[in-house]
């Protein structure tokens, strides 16, 4: 989430059901994929926007918030983090100079994902970590995803081989946010009927407290049967991570 995203909600973008599940969700991500009790791991976070990631990340290492977008930059100073203004598609990562580096639901806006892929995997150490979100389902592609700026959903043929070309290799991918799809999909669908031409009109607006808190103990619940072990078929997200293959890209 960018500060323009920041500003549209009248609650806490933390407090919004997705946003808050999806915190579980990274929690249960670097548990399951970072070593412990290592302050000296470089940690960076591509995308960071206002910073809701780096309190999880900073459990683990020193981290970096990078986002192409100054204010949301200014807010990740202001919660006491380190942060820059950068743009991977027009910037370079310094080659070997990071332990982890993580892109929460950043890929789908990055219109040459790929050439991007490549620039983290040479900024990551030998046997570095690529964590990663991403929306799933191609098909479903509509207009939430073009007022979010997307270029794309990914199967998870798609984000392999675009991670296996970049020069990493997967060690974990499972899909997220399954039990509130069948409710999701109908309402995409209903909407591209209203608006056959595709108008972009976002699903991430703020709601109702009592359907936040329903929405809210709905995907947390399956996110932490998820970080037990449970793995579904299918599921409006992508998640997982990789290591930095031995050779040099």
């Amino acid at each position: 989430m960018d500060y323009r995203d920041f500003r549209k909600f009248k609650q806490k973008a933390e407090e919004h059901f997705w946003y808050k599940a999806r915190g579980i969700l990274i929690n249960n991500l670097l548990n399951l994929a970072l070593p412990k009790n290592n302050p000296t791991q470089k940690i960076i976070e591509i995308g960071c926007g206002t910073g809701i990631q780096l309190p999880l990340l900073a459990q683990f290492g020193e981290v970096e918030g990078l986002d192409l977008v100054p204010k949301s930059i200014e807010q990740v100073k202001k919660s006491g983090f380190t942060g820059r203004v950068f743009d991977i598609e027009t910037e370079n990562l310094e080659k070997n100079s990071a332990d982890v580096i993580s892109c929460f639901d950043v890929l789908e806006h990055l219109k040459q994902d790929d050439l991007a892929l490549i620039k983290i995997a040479q900024a990551l150490r030998p046997n570095g970590i690529f964590l990663f979100s991403i929306p799933a389902i191609p098909w479903l592609f509509g207009p939430h995803d073009q007022a979010a700026h997307h270029y794309r959903r990914y199967s998870r043929k798609d984000i392999k081989k675009k991670l296996e070309s970049a020069g990493l290799e997967i060690k974990m991918i499972r899909h997220w946010n399954s039990w509130l799809l069948p409710m999701i999909i109908t309402i995409r669908l209903i909407k591209k009927i209203i608006n056959p031409k595709d108008q972009a009109n976002s699903d991430t607006k703020p709601l109702p407290k009592f359907t936040n808190y329903l929405l809210y103990q709905i995907l947390a619940l399956e996110t932490k049967l998820n970080g037990k072990g449970l793995v579904l078929p299918w599921g409006l997200s992508l998640y997982g991570y990789a290591i930095k293959k031995k050779y040099e890209n």
